[in-house]
């Protein structure tokens, strides 16, 4: 794995949803780098803007959600300056996803193989026969069974975990540099799980694959990634590696999410919770986002939002409590 070649850089990334109850500030200023071969953690509660954030790298956000403020760098070019024609050589090709629900993504009215196929001949220069070759290896390498007779299964003769695989096949099909991965095994039960992280870490290693994992799953990141990205109403709240974030987290939220997990070295008769609730997106509270559920607000909180804070260790963090520990750069 590359230790120093960027891949994807993210830079002060706005995505805005314009309904007719008001402006939804989804995705709030948003910056961050991906290297190659690296697996990064998107993490948050539920509304937090890390799908949002996803589908914004492949332009894929519906209306009225659209990308109004920011660069997304990949291999150097601006993808937002994309036209259609040009977005389509990236999507399935250099950038892939995995969705949570493959049913919603796999069409129901076409065998497995054919959807796999026709994405290998989109991309690859290959006539029809060598797309069904490279499809049924794709599909012996994430493990179906018997992928000969399956190439002609249709997605609802499958289950739950077989399904996944087949997105997980179709998403390395061409072997794209960056997978982006949301939810991709929340809807399968543990021992699944188990095997569709295990299959993405291998061909992740043997395609030095950059992922993006989406997930509020604390312990598939402890598993998967080697930096965890904290996101919190829009924004980005915390940024690190995976061990320093587990060992030694610094926002208020990030520690909350943590004691909020159950460890079985450490078992409690009541997990702890973070008081209240995600803020309404119509109803943003001023200052520090996560300053009406923060048990140590102080008045600045209240009034002032804090910068990403870059201090010792390499996390950067939006907290005023930090402020004081901020490395000066240079």
């Amino acid at each position: 794995m590359s230790e120093t070649e960027t891949l994807l850089q993210v830079k002060n990334l706005h995505t805005y949803f314009f309904t007719e109850h008001g402006v939804v500030p989804s995705v709030n200023g948003v910056t961050f780098s991906i290297k190659k071969g690296e697996t990064v953690g998107i993490v948050g509660e539920s509304g937090c803007g890390k799908s949002v954030t996803s589908l914004s790298l492949l332009q894929l956000v519906d209306e009225p959600g659209k990308i109004i403020e920011g660069e997304i760098l990949f291999e150097g070019q601006d993808l937002t300056k994309f036209n259609k024609k040009q977005l389509r050589k990236v999507r399935g090709n250099k950038i892939s996803m995995v969705f949570q629900e493959p049913l919603t993504s796999l069409n129901p009215v076409f065998t497995i193989g054919s959807q796999i196929a026709e994405a290998i001949r989109l991309h690859q220069n290959v006539n029809k026969e060598e797309a069904k070759i490279k499809t049924i290896e794709m599909l012996k390498r994430v493990g179906i069974p018997r992928a000969e007779r399956h190439y002609y299964s249709f997605p609802h003769m499958l289950s739950g975990g077989m399904r996944q695989r087949v997105m997980i096949a179709m998403a390395l099909s061409c072997h794209p540099q960056l997978l982006i991965a949301d939810e991709p095994t929340t809807a399968l039960d543990v021992t699944i799980q188990a095997q569709i992280l295990n299959l993405m870490k291998e061909l992740s290693r043997e395609y030095d694959t950059s992922i993006i994992l989406i997930t509020h799953d604390l312990g598939v990141v402890a598993e998967m990634v080697d930096r965890v990205i904290v996101m919190y109403a829009g924004q980005i709240v915390e940024q690190n590696s995976v061990f320093e974030i587990f060992k030694n987290p610094k926002h208020p939220y990030t520690k909350g999410l943590l004691n909020s997990t159950p460890k079985i070295h450490h078992l409690k008769d009541q997990l702890e919770s973070i008081e209240g609730n995600v803020p309404s997106p119509f109803e943003m509270p001023t200052g520090c986002k996560f300053h009406p559920r923060c048990p140590f607000s102080t008045e600045k909180c209240l009034s002032q939002e804090p910068p990403l804070f870059q201090i010792e260790g390499g996390s950067e963090v939006r907290c005023w409590l930090h402020e004081e520990h901020e490395v000066t750069k240079g």
